[in-house]
């Protein structure tokens, strides 16, 4: 009987999976049910690490295969959905963030998505984000990752994401707690043009190499910051 009551429970989110990912890998209009849901089906596997990281996002997650596995002595969680924006995290906050209690939020935003995205609304949902932080008396760092400056872009798409990353810049040196991650250097090469060595023919995903380098990117700057805490002076 009880075989029989967990297999009823499971397999409504097992659907659900499906149908936001091999069904409809398109999705863009999710709920913040769809959202919770899919999370609690990436949760299900195994127990919740005392001391989390969080890395979450849309696309840029999606395809994040080999992340690192912890940052500054905190496990790594890495969630995703297709859909999610930052105002899903902002407005389905309990479950999406504080159910993790995490103590850094690494925020991948979209290139695509963040250039359809009017800029105002992007702010008011990384504030909304800080804000329940307080609500909830979470201590987080929130990380913002800013979107890739991929070879697909227009130059009036260039000139659109560097305006973005210039006012999250803005809202974050006045945000306690926050911090604006570039990557418009992590991907060029010597001549200082974008590499398309680390996209997929598409001109917007990552290859293995990219993602790697972004790893390796989070895991120095975690390192660093450590030391910084710490007082541990680099060799």
């Amino acid at each position: 009987m009880g075989r029989f009551i967990w297999i009823v429970a499971v397999v409504p989110l097992i659907i659900l999976a499906l149908r936001l990912t091999v069904m409809d890998p398109d999705a863009q209009a999710i709920s913040c049910i769809d959202a919770e849901r899919a999370f609690e089906i990436q949760d299900f596997p195994a127990t919740l690490p005392e001391r989390v990281a969080l890395i979450v996002g849309n696309e840029r997650v999606k395809y994040w295969s080999h992340g690192p596995a912890d940052l500054g002595g905190d496990t790594v969680l890495m969630r995703t959905i297709p859909g999610l924006t930052p105002e899903h995290l902002s407005e389905c906050f309990p479950r999406l963030v504080g159910h993790y209690q995490p103590n850094t939020i690494i925020l991948a935003l979209d290139t695509e998505q963040s250039l359809q995205t009017p800029r105002g609304r992007l702010i008011d949902s990384l504030q909304g984000i800080m804000d329940q932080r307080s609500i909830y008396g979470l201590r987080f760092e929130l990380v913002v990752m800013a979107p890739i400056q991929s070879p697909k872009l227009t130059a009036m798409d260039i000139q659109s994401l560097s305006g973005l990353e210039m006012e999250i810049r803005n809202w974050s040196q006045q945000t306690l707690g926050t911090r604006l991650v570039s990557l418009n250097n992590l991907f060029r090469d010597d001549q200082g043009n974008v590499s398309p060595t680390y996209f997929w023919p598409d001109g917007t995903t990552l290859t293995d190499a990219g993602y790697a380098k972004l790893t390796d990117l989070l895991v120095a700057q975690s390192n660093e910051r450590k030391k910084e805490f710490t007082g541990i002076v680099s060799k």
